[in-house]
């Protein structure tokens, strides 16, 4: 799952850094930008609900990974919950730091940034996009919330 959550958000990242890149006096790209990084937060978040939801609902079937003993007990359950989804937070951030990162110097280029016609705007974008996915990459295990990741995305966009 981190794999295909990764992506998602990898990409969604990249559209965002992108941005920076079409903008011109009509239109600073601003507001999209705004929209992509609340696109970037609800998925996780409705992703993490809704997971979480269906294995609260689905905890008396069969084929679970966990003793009974561990539905049996909400305080366990609870924990066992946020343990799981920490990890898959953290395989997705990695894999999705490893996605932007091949996206962009990698053969299978995104359109987003080779659209972007001015070569040094792109690689303004470009490099950005790196350093953020390349810290991301680093540490992955040091971010708790997607809200993080979003300050984290902020803090290397200079527009």
């Amino acid at each position: 799952m981190g794999f295909d959550i990764g992506a998602f958000l990898g990409n969604l990242i990249l559209a965002y850094y992108a941005q920076n890149g079409h903008a011109d006096q009509a239109n600073d790209r601003k507001a999209y930008k705004k929209w992509i990084l609340k696109a970037i937060e609800d998925s996780w978040n409705l992703f993490q609900n809704k997971f979480v939801g269906l294995w609260n609902k689905h905890k008396e079937g069969s084929g679970e990974a966990y003793l009974p003993d561990i539905y049996n007990n909400s305080n366990v359950l609870s924990l066992a919950q946020k343990k799981y989804m920490t990890n898959l937070f953290h395989d997705s951030l990695g894999f999705g730091s490893a996605k932007m990162i091949r996206r962009i110097v990698g053969i299978a280029h995104v359109e987003d940034l080779e659209s972007i016609k001015d070569a040094s705007k792109r690689a303004e974008c470009e490099r950005a996009a790196l350093n953020c996915a390349k810290t991301i990459l680093k540490g992955r295990r040091q971010f708790e919330t997607i809200e993080q990741v979003i300050e984290h995305i902020q803090s290397f966009d200079r527009n």
